[in-house]
This record gives structure tokens, C-alpha cells and sequence, in this order.
């Protein structure tokens, strides 16, 4: 059998191999870029904004005025309900009523892995403990912004 290099001219293995890299690869990289950018996450509420702050390679600082929201919305998942966990999302007239897909224009694949939660003017307060009694506090200080 003539041999190119490592491989011999015919065999699978190069397929294996590169298949196993993506198979296993892919799968690793997106755990470890979301467990880095957990780690930077910083919410910090008051009674008239929301900072947030996040990122590991690059890092995302935003400041939302609850008079500026429009729509408080909160979402729990499969998984997140299993933990006790849910995100809310502050959505303002820029950025439609929801990052998951109805009014926010089209599907970000990278904010579903956790890579970046900056939209156009709304931010995600992703995976937090005891969602619906954030979900209330925040509500009460959008609306006591709009009174």
C-alpha cells in the first residue's frame, strides 16, 4: 500500500480522527467558553438601572434604565426548571419582545451557547436562582419607573 505521510493512501483514519476532534472538540470548547464567561458574569441592580457586566476574551458592559424597558419577560427551561433556575430578559423598544425568537429578528446560536448577552438595547439576566421572585422585584421597579 503507498502511504501519504502518516496515513496510507486509502484509509479511513483521517476521517476518524478529525471526526473525533469535532465529535468531542466542539462540545468541549463551547462548556469551557461558558464556564469562563459565568465566572466574569456580574449582575448589580438598583432602584433605577440594571449593570451588567460579562465576558472572558472579550467583555460586555451595559447599563439598562428600567424606565427605558418596555417588557420584562422571564423564561425557564427544561434544565433550568430541574435546578430552580430561569433567566429574565429586559427588553426595550430597540430590541423587540424576546431573545427567543418572537420580534427579535432571527436566532443567535452563539447566545444560546452563552457566548455574549448584549442585544441591540435589552439585556438577559441568564440563569439566576430563585427566577420568579427576581422576576417580581425588577417588574416592581420597572413599573415604579413608569408611575
Amino acid at each position: 500500500m503507498q502511504t501519504t505521510g502518516l496515513f496510507m493512501r486509502a484509509s479511513p483514519l483521517p476521517f476518524v480522527i478529525f471526526g473525533a476532534a469535532g465529535f468531542f472538540g466542539v462540545p468541549l470548547v463551547a462548556y469551557l467558553g461558558k464556564k469562563l464567561n459565568y465566572s466574569r458574569t456580574e449582575y448589580r441592580i438598583f432602584t433605577d438601572r440594571l449593570e451588567f457586566e460579562e465576558g472572558f476574551f472579550s467583555i460586555n458592559e451595559k447599563v439598562v434604565k428600567y424606565r427605558d424597558v418596555k417588557e420584562v419577560t422571564l423564561h425557564k427551561g427544561v434544565f433550568q426548571r430541574f435546578y430552580g433556575l430561569g433567566t429574565i430578559y429586559l427588553a426595550t423598544l430597540a430590541t423587540g419582545t424576546s431573545p427567543w425568537g418572537s420580534g427579535s429578528g432571527s436566532f443567535n446560536p452563539f447566545n444560546a451557547l452563552g457566548f455574549g448577552n448584549v442585544s441591540a438595547s435589552g439585556v438577559s439576566v441568564r440563569d439566576v436562582a430563585n427566577p420568579d421572585e427576581l422576576f417580581d422585584q425588577l417588574r416592581r421597579l420597572v413599573d415604579t419607573q413608569h408611575a
